[in-house]
């Protein structure tokens, strides 16, 4: 019987932090990430302009070790982009990290509405992009 490759998130609870206080990164500032996180494209991110903090999480969540997590995200800034950037990870990575962290859930909650307006106008300025 063949043996399949494991799974990409098959790791994931190993990836996570056991606590929020464990995250370390910075809180100001560009941040370059490593190639083995980010060997493609853009690789320096201003943690202070929220855009560019919110793709610089997913790719670290998504690519990173558990070193690589505590090393580059902030507890306080990570509660600030979660209810955008658990719509950006993987179901299993969202699931373990709200499982393990409920207040991240819950912040999430929260901002549903907001998070569903900004979506409705990004939706539409598409629509309006496409037609003119």
């Amino acid at each position: 019987m063949a043996v399949g490759l494991p799974g990409r998130y098959d790791d994931i609870a190993e990836r996570v932090p056991r606590s929020l206080g464990d995250l370390r990164g910075p809180s100001a500032g560009e941040v370059e990430l490593p190639l083995h996180l980010c060997w493609s494209g853009m690789r320096v991110f201003d943690v202070g302009d929220p855009a560019l903090r919110l793709g610089m999480y997913q790719i670290v969540i998504a690519e990173g070790l558990l070193a690589d997590v505590e090393d580059h995200l902030d507890a306080r800034l990570l509660v600030e982009v979660w209810p955008r950037l658990r719509r950006l990870i993987n179901s299993a990575a969202r699931a373990e990290w709200e499982s393990r962290f409920p207040s991240l859930a819950e912040t999430a909650r929260a901002h549903a509405a907001e998070v569903a307006a900004e979506l409705r106008r990004a939706r539409e300025a598409v629509r309006a992009r496409a037609v003119s």
